[in-house]
Protein backbone atom coordinates (compact mmCIF):
# COMPACT_ATOMS: atom_id res chain seq x y z
CA UNK A 1 0.00 0.00 0.00
CA UNK A 2 1.53 2.95 -1.01
CA UNK A 3 1.59 5.68 2.08
CA UNK A 4 0.40 9.45 1.82
CA UNK A 5 3.19 12.38 1.11
CA UNK A 6 3.15 15.22 2.66
CA UNK A 7 5.10 18.61 2.30
CA UNK A 8 6.06 20.22 5.55
CA UNK A 9 6.80 23.96 5.84
CA UNK A 10 6.87 25.82 9.08
CA UNK A 11 8.44 29.44 9.79
CA UNK A 12 10.85 27.65 12.59
CA UNK A 13 12.65 24.25 11.06
CA UNK A 14 12.45 22.76 14.62
CA UNK A 15 8.89 22.31 14.20
CA UNK A 16 8.91 21.35 10.86
CA UNK A 17 11.00 18.44 11.56
CA UNK A 18 9.06 17.30 14.69
CA UNK A 19 5.85 17.67 13.06
CA UNK A 20 7.56 15.38 10.21
CA UNK A 21 9.32 12.88 13.04
CA UNK A 22 5.46 12.55 14.63
CA UNK A 23 3.69 11.57 10.72
CA UNK A 24 6.32 9.14 9.41
CA UNK A 25 5.85 7.57 12.66
CA UNK A 26 1.97 7.16 11.85
CA UNK A 27 3.02 6.03 8.51
CA UNK A 28 3.06 9.01 6.10
CA UNK A 29 6.19 9.99 4.14
CA UNK A 30 7.18 13.69 5.49
CA UNK A 31 9.35 16.03 3.90
CA UNK A 32 10.06 19.61 4.88
CA UNK A 33 10.57 22.59 3.31
CA UNK A 34 11.89 25.53 4.70
CA UNK A 35 10.30 28.85 3.01
CA UNK A 36 7.39 29.53 0.43
CA UNK A 37 9.72 29.24 -3.01
CA UNK A 38 10.75 25.66 -1.73
CA UNK A 39 7.01 24.40 -1.12
CA UNK A 40 6.68 26.19 -4.79
CA UNK A 41 8.72 24.04 -6.29
CA UNK A 42 8.07 20.89 -4.70
CA UNK A 43 4.84 21.45 -5.42
CA UNK A 44 5.57 22.30 -9.40
CA UNK A 45 8.04 18.92 -9.01
CA UNK A 46 6.23 16.30 -7.27
CA UNK A 47 3.00 15.03 -6.08
CA UNK A 48 1.52 15.57 -2.40
CA UNK A 49 -1.24 14.69 -0.74
CA UNK A 50 -0.86 16.67 2.12
CA UNK A 51 0.27 20.37 2.55
CA UNK A 52 0.78 21.78 6.36
CA UNK A 53 1.80 25.27 5.37
CA UNK A 54 2.68 28.07 7.97
CA UNK A 55 0.86 31.06 7.09
CA UNK A 56 3.94 33.27 8.12
CA UNK A 57 6.40 31.74 5.72
CA UNK A 58 8.85 33.73 4.02
CA UNK A 59 8.16 34.15 0.23
CA UNK A 60 4.68 33.45 -1.85
CA UNK A 61 1.56 34.56 0.07
CA UNK A 62 -0.50 31.85 1.53
CA UNK A 63 -3.06 32.53 -1.33
CA UNK A 64 -0.98 31.47 -4.04
CA UNK A 65 0.59 28.86 -2.70
CA UNK A 66 -3.04 27.20 -1.58
CA UNK A 67 -4.23 27.83 -4.95
CA UNK A 68 -1.18 25.93 -6.60
CA UNK A 69 -1.89 23.09 -4.72
CA UNK A 70 -5.91 23.00 -4.84
CA UNK A 71 -6.01 23.67 -8.63
CA UNK A 72 -2.49 24.69 -10.57
CA UNK A 73 -1.34 20.92 -10.23
CA UNK A 74 -2.24 17.89 -11.99
CA UNK A 75 -3.59 16.33 -9.05
CA UNK A 76 -5.27 18.61 -6.19
CA UNK A 77 -3.98 17.89 -3.14
CA UNK A 78 -6.91 15.87 -0.67
CA UNK A 79 -5.20 17.76 2.88
CA UNK A 80 -3.94 21.45 2.63
CA UNK A 81 -4.26 23.20 6.19
CA UNK A 82 -2.64 26.33 7.40
CA UNK A 83 -0.82 26.75 10.63
CA UNK A 84 -0.67 29.66 12.68
CA UNK A 85 2.66 30.90 13.53
CA UNK A 86 3.16 32.12 17.11
CA UNK A 87 6.45 30.33 18.00
CA UNK A 88 9.06 33.26 17.91
CA UNK A 89 9.12 36.55 19.47
CA UNK A 90 10.97 38.44 16.79
CA UNK A 91 7.71 37.70 14.51
CA UNK A 92 4.51 38.56 15.08
CA UNK A 93 1.54 36.36 15.67
CA UNK A 94 -0.32 35.51 12.39
CA UNK A 95 -3.42 33.91 11.89
CA UNK A 96 -4.92 33.88 8.43
CA UNK A 97 -8.02 35.86 8.26
CA UNK A 98 -9.38 33.26 5.89
CA UNK A 99 -8.59 29.93 4.45
CA UNK A 100 -8.19 30.59 1.04
CA UNK A 101 -9.38 27.60 -0.12
CA UNK A 102 -6.97 25.39 2.22
CA UNK A 103 -9.11 22.31 4.12
CA UNK A 104 -8.63 23.16 7.65
CA UNK A 105 -6.62 25.55 10.27
CA UNK A 106 -4.95 25.01 13.63
CA UNK A 107 -4.00 27.28 15.98
CA UNK A 108 0.41 26.81 17.26
CA UNK A 109 -0.79 25.94 20.52
CA UNK A 110 -2.96 23.18 19.16
CA UNK A 111 -0.44 21.67 17.11
CA UNK A 112 0.46 18.60 19.17
CA UNK A 113 -3.54 18.03 19.56
CA UNK A 114 -5.20 18.41 17.05
CA UNK A 115 -3.04 18.40 13.93
CA UNK A 116 -2.88 14.73 13.29
CA UNK A 117 -6.45 13.69 13.78
CA UNK A 118 -7.35 16.79 11.41
CA UNK A 119 -5.10 15.48 8.59
CA UNK A 120 -5.60 12.16 8.63
CA UNK A 121 -9.96 13.42 8.53
CA UNK A 122 -8.59 14.67 5.48
CA UNK A 123 -6.69 12.16 3.78
CA UNK A 124 -8.70 8.66 4.71
CA UNK A 125 -12.09 8.11 4.26
CA UNK A 126 -12.60 5.95 7.26
CA UNK A 127 -13.03 7.89 10.35
CA UNK A 128 -11.74 5.09 12.66
CA UNK A 129 -8.41 5.03 10.29
CA UNK A 130 -4.92 5.68 11.81
CA UNK A 131 -5.78 9.18 12.40
CA UNK A 132 -7.12 8.22 15.60
CA UNK A 133 -4.36 5.77 17.08
CA UNK A 134 -2.52 7.48 19.37
CA UNK A 135 1.14 8.32 19.62
CA UNK A 136 1.85 5.55 21.87
CA UNK A 137 0.32 3.03 19.75
CA UNK A 138 2.37 4.35 16.46
CA UNK A 139 5.62 4.10 18.69
CA UNK A 140 4.87 0.54 19.26
CA UNK A 141 3.98 -0.70 16.12
CA UNK A 142 7.79 1.18 15.05
CA UNK A 143 9.81 0.02 17.87
CA UNK A 144 8.60 -3.67 17.05
CA UNK A 145 9.71 -2.88 13.36
CA UNK A 146 12.92 -1.82 14.69
CA UNK A 147 13.33 -4.76 16.48
CA UNK A 148 12.63 -6.96 13.49
CA UNK A 149 15.25 -5.33 11.33
CA UNK A 150 17.86 -5.10 13.81
CA UNK A 151 17.21 -8.57 14.40
CA UNK A 152 17.08 -9.69 10.42
CA UNK A 153 20.59 -7.62 10.53
CA UNK A 154 22.32 -9.47 12.65
CA UNK A 155 21.51 -12.30 10.72
CA UNK A 156 22.68 -11.07 7.62
CA UNK A 157 25.59 -10.01 9.22
CA UNK A 158 26.65 -13.12 10.46
CA UNK A 159 25.76 -14.95 7.07
CA UNK A 160 28.20 -11.88 5.26
CA UNK A 161 30.59 -12.06 7.64
CA UNK A 162 33.38 -14.33 6.18
CA UNK A 163 33.42 -12.41 2.75
CA UNK A 164 33.75 -9.56 4.36
CA UNK A 165 30.78 -7.81 3.36
CA UNK A 166 28.98 -4.86 5.76
CA UNK A 167 25.49 -4.42 6.60
CA UNK A 168 23.98 -1.26 7.36
CA UNK A 169 22.43 -1.68 10.69
CA UNK A 170 19.29 0.22 11.26
CA UNK A 171 19.46 3.29 14.57
CA UNK A 172 19.47 2.18 18.12
CA UNK A 173 15.43 2.00 18.89
CA UNK A 174 16.19 3.73 22.05
CA UNK A 175 17.39 6.66 19.44
CA UNK A 176 14.15 6.27 17.81
CA UNK A 177 12.08 5.95 21.19
CA UNK A 178 13.57 9.32 22.24
CA UNK A 179 13.24 11.12 18.50
CA UNK A 180 9.41 10.21 19.05
CA UNK A 181 9.28 11.69 22.45
CA UNK A 182 10.91 14.36 21.71
CA UNK A 183 8.84 15.40 18.51
CA UNK A 184 5.72 15.09 20.55
CA UNK A 185 6.96 17.46 22.91
CA UNK A 186 7.91 19.54 21.07
CA UNK A 187 4.71 20.24 19.71
CA UNK A 188 2.72 20.21 22.73
CA UNK A 189 5.17 22.94 24.23
CA UNK A 190 5.56 25.24 21.33
CA UNK A 191 4.43 28.30 23.42
CA UNK A 192 7.55 27.43 26.19
CA UNK A 193 9.84 27.58 22.72
CA UNK A 194 8.41 31.51 22.37
CA UNK A 195 10.43 32.14 25.28
CA UNK A 196 13.74 30.73 24.13
CA UNK A 197 13.57 31.65 20.37
CA UNK A 198 15.61 28.60 19.71
CA UNK A 199 16.51 28.57 16.12
CA UNK A 200 15.91 32.30 15.40
CA UNK A 201 19.91 31.86 14.08
CA UNK A 202 20.23 29.02 11.39
CA UNK A 203 22.31 26.50 12.60
CA UNK A 204 21.05 27.78 16.39
CA UNK A 205 23.91 29.12 18.51
CA UNK A 206 25.41 26.90 21.14
CA UNK A 207 23.89 29.46 23.70
CA UNK A 208 20.32 29.09 22.39
CA UNK A 209 20.01 25.28 22.63
CA UNK A 210 21.39 25.74 25.94
CA UNK A 211 17.96 27.73 26.59
CA UNK A 212 15.42 25.28 25.05
CA UNK A 213 16.94 22.74 27.18
CA UNK A 214 16.48 24.81 30.45
CA UNK A 215 13.13 26.01 29.11
CA UNK A 216 11.53 22.74 28.23
CA UNK A 217 13.13 21.14 31.60
CA UNK A 218 9.88 19.52 32.60
CA UNK A 219 8.26 18.40 29.60
CA UNK A 220 12.30 16.26 28.86
CA UNK A 221 11.85 15.09 32.54
CA UNK A 222 8.73 13.74 31.43
CA UNK A 223 10.29 12.38 28.87
CA UNK A 224 13.02 10.72 29.86
CA UNK A 225 10.90 9.09 32.67
CA UNK A 226 8.40 7.63 29.94
CA UNK A 227 11.74 6.20 27.57
CA UNK A 228 13.30 4.22 31.10
CA UNK A 229 9.27 2.72 31.10
CA UNK A 230 9.88 1.92 27.88
CA UNK A 231 13.40 0.49 27.57
CA UNK A 232 14.93 0.50 30.96
CA UNK A 233 17.31 3.14 32.61
CA UNK A 234 19.53 4.75 30.28
CA UNK A 235 23.37 4.47 31.02
CA UNK A 236 24.97 6.91 33.34
CA UNK A 237 27.09 8.34 30.72
CA UNK A 238 23.71 8.72 28.25
CA UNK A 239 21.34 11.27 28.01
CA UNK A 240 18.83 9.84 24.90
CA UNK A 241 16.26 12.26 25.52
CA UNK A 242 18.73 15.66 25.02
CA UNK A 243 20.42 14.15 22.30
CA UNK A 244 17.16 13.69 20.34
CA UNK A 245 16.45 17.12 21.12
CA UNK A 246 19.93 18.39 20.17
CA UNK A 247 19.33 16.56 16.50
CA UNK A 248 15.78 18.61 16.12
CA UNK A 249 17.54 21.79 17.12
CA UNK A 250 20.73 21.12 15.16
CA UNK A 251 19.99 18.45 12.44
CA UNK A 252 23.00 16.39 9.85
CA UNK A 253 22.61 18.17 6.64
CA UNK A 254 20.64 14.90 5.18
CA UNK A 255 18.24 15.28 8.25
CA UNK A 256 17.26 19.14 7.25
CA UNK A 257 14.60 18.44 4.24
CA UNK A 258 15.90 16.65 1.55
CA UNK A 259 15.14 18.31 -2.16
CA UNK A 260 13.50 21.12 -0.29
CA UNK A 261 15.60 22.86 1.53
Amino acid sequence: MEKYKILVAHERPVIARAIARVLAAQGLVAEVARDGDAVWRALESDSWDGLLLDVALPGPPVHQIVALAKTGVPLALRAVILLASVFRRSSYKRRPQQLYGADSYVEGHQLGAELSTKLWRLLSPDPAGPGDMVEAEALLVELQAEAEAAAAAEVAEAATAATGATVQRPRDPAAELADLLVADLLLHAGEKLSDADADAADPPRASDIAVVHEVLADELAQARELHSAALGPATADADPIAAALDRFLRPSADERGGAWT
